[in-house]
């Protein structure tokens, strides 16, 4: 698909919005790009640079916009919608990427079917390795889906699912950065409590994280399986393992993944 036919809004320049505006910039055929932050500084930021025509206000974005992104907090998306709902007509596409407000919240304000989409990208978007899950409001057609899955293609990797699932989405992929941050930083402490240079436990980490990761991914195995690859009877990895059961490993994170999708969803009412 041909981006540069399209105009794109970006309401919202925090770390996402930048991501959006960087991954569009890169592609082959770059769209027309505006936005508008609240925050003053982060409207310079936008304009000296990214080079971003900043617009006016949220209104004068929207009336100049054939594809308008939402990457604002959950907390405002109510008080966006009231600026910008008299604006939305039925020949723009509406893209939100706030946590868990569903599509039905977006389209509450609106006088007319207005075609939404809701998207839960991650944080790796920054670095085009990102995955966002997308999910189709009741007005969006596969001609907007193809418009929004080839936005998001900029980023990373794309997956469509129902709208229901998304705040378990938003709970492991959308947290889940933060969740894997953590245990790098917990390896990595504890590779250093043993004695190693903390550079040298950096490296050793890392490394061994992603190569894992691709691992997993190339290998088209269970992690099971390549867990036990690497755990001989009466080893050190059985060992450590034994520990990380016994602290409650998994049980930390089936909790927190609920905790995070419950939060997902009070977010959303």
């Amino acid at each position: 698909m041909d981006l540069s036919t399209y105009r794109i809004g970006i309401i919202g320049g925090g770390n996402m919005g930048q991501a959006i505006i960087k991954g569009l910039r890169a592609a082959p055929q770059s769209p027309t790009i505006s936005a508008w932050d609240a925050a003053g500084d982060c409207r310079e930021l936008l304009k000296e640079n990214l080079q971003v025509t900043v617009s006016q206000d949220n209104r004068e974005l929207v009336l100049n916009s054939d594809i308008i992104i939402l990457a604002v907090k959950p907390q405002i998306i109510d008080a966006v919608m009231a600026e910008i709902a008299s604006s939305l007509t039925t020949e723009k596409l509406l893209i939100s990427i706030a946590a868990g407000v569903p599509c039905k919240r977006l389209e509450k304000p609106l006088q007319k079917p207005v075609p939404t989409i809701r998207i839960m990208p991650n944080t790796p978007a920054l670095i085009n390795r990102g995955i966002s899950a997308i999910a189709v409001g009741s007005q969006a057609l596969e001609k907007h889906l193809e418009i929004a899955e080839n936005i998001f293609a900029c980023l990373g990797e794309t997956v469509l699912v129902p709208e229901s699932s998304m705040d378990m989405v938003t709970a492991v992929s959308g947290s889940g950065p933060a969740y894997i941050f953590l245990v790098i930083e917990a390896m990595l402490d504890a590779a250093v409590g043993l004695g190693l240079a903390r550079d040298l436990a950096r490296k050793l980490v890392i490394e061994t994280v992603l190569g894992s990761t691709e691992m997993l991914k190339k290998s088209g195995k269970h992690p099971m399986e390549l867990k036990d690859m690497v755990t001989s009877p009466g080893g050190t990895t059985i060992t450590g393992l034994a520990e990380l059961e016994r602290y409650g490993l998994r049980h930390a994170f089936n909790e927190a993944l609920k905790s995070a999708c419950k939060r997902s969803q009070e977010l959303g009412k």
